[in-house]
């Protein structure tokens, strides 16, 4: 039996493969350093903005160079932190990690724009493999996973949810020579690999 929660990412991607009838992704348009493949096969095509790998391709995940609807499976692998320029500037640990946007509206319009193209290239009944993390920015809760859900809903359908829990626990961004503020919402220490199915 699959379970939808799992403390490891490659379990995920793999059950994903597995109940999609898969063996491999056909692409990553996120690739970065490619640990999501180190125990299953690569994706026939990998694209990263900033390329880490010299077999990756140099592409914005919102303008592939893909034909249109030549893919039936591409994972997407976006950063999910906001407020990293002042992040950057204090010694964040998660801001050097895995990069990130100014505001929030700057989250959302890459994914928009992402989820736009993956509509274009991916074949009708493909899936999306969209990991992404709900966050608190602007003391306020954005939950991403269900705007992601409804940001893509013009082209695909949720067709499955995993959660992943969190091994480690990262220290909160905080600028220097501030005092720990007081919680006013729950740590997340989870994150989210939604399957979106073209629908037509």
């Amino acid at each position: 039996m699959i379970p939808s929660l799992s403390f490891n990412q490659s379990e995920i991607l793999a059950s994903i493969l597995h109940l999609n009838k898969l063996d491999y992704f056909d692409a990553d348009i996120t690739f970065g350093n490619g640990k999501f493949y180190q125990d299953m096969p690569r994706p026939r095509l990998c694209f990263d903005i900033d390329p880490q790998l010299d077999f990756v391709e140099q592409a914005s995940s919102a303008k592939l160079p893909m034909p249109d609807n030549s893919a039936q499976s591409v994972v997407f692998d976006p950063p999910f932190l906001t407020y990293v320029k002042a992040a950057r500037e204090h010694n964040s640990i998660m801001a050097k990690r895995f990069g990130g946007y100014w505001a929030y509206d700057d989250l959302a319009k890459h994914y928009q724009d992402t989820i736009k193209e993956c509509a274009r290239v991916i074949s009708a009944k493909g899936i999306l493999v969209f990991k992404c993390q709900d966050i608190v920015h602007n003391h306020k809760l954005h939950p991403t996973h269900l705007n992601v859900v409804n940001w893509a809903s013009e082209w695909f359908r949720l067709k499955d949810l995993f959660i992943l829990g969190a091994k480690h626990r990262m220290p909160i961004p905080q600028q220097q020579g501030t005092a720990l503020k007081q919680q006013k919402h729950a740590r997340i220490f989870h994150s989210y690999f939604l399957v979106l199915e073209k629908l037509h």
